[in-house]
């Protein structure tokens, strides 16, 4: 294809070429500036206990969910002893397993959730005493 910003142009139909004049047009503009794609949104920042598992606070002893998902395992009862990396139960979203795990020595005090239960992010999941 031929220049398109001049006032003539060349155009062929049927293996003949035609010049044609544009007339009571304005020549075109150079072409538009491109729109710049808006910077990404950060998720937030939900900090992960070691081994990249749920977070928790030193003052409450909860391991929490680190998103939105399901329980879908738990791996743990009261009672049990668990040590800082160990698995506890695993959440799935998207199709995607994150493995929660204790952030530091303890005994499991209580299991605030069930296989199946739907989570939100920083739900309780593992109280530790």
């Amino acid at each position: 294809m031929g220049d398109l910003t001049g006032p003539t142009i060349e155009v062929t139909v049927e293996g003949e070429t035609f010049t044609v004049e544009m007339e009571g047009l304005a020549p075109l503009a150079s072409p538009r500036p491109r729109r710049s794609r808006p910077a990404p949104i950060p998720p937030p920042e939900v900090p992960p206990g070691p081994g990249q598992g749920a977070t928790a606070s030193a003052s409450d002893n909860i391991l929490r969910s680190p998103m939105p998902g399901r329980v879908m395992s738990i791996m743990v009862r009261p009672g049990d002893r668990v040590s800082a990396g160990d698995e506890v139960c695993v959440v799935e979203a998207m199709k995607m397993e994150q493995s929660i795990r204790a952030d530091r020595d303890g005994v499991v005090k209580e299991i605030h959730v069930q296989p199946l239960d739907s989570v939100n992010a920083n739900d309780p999941l593992i109280e530790l005493e």
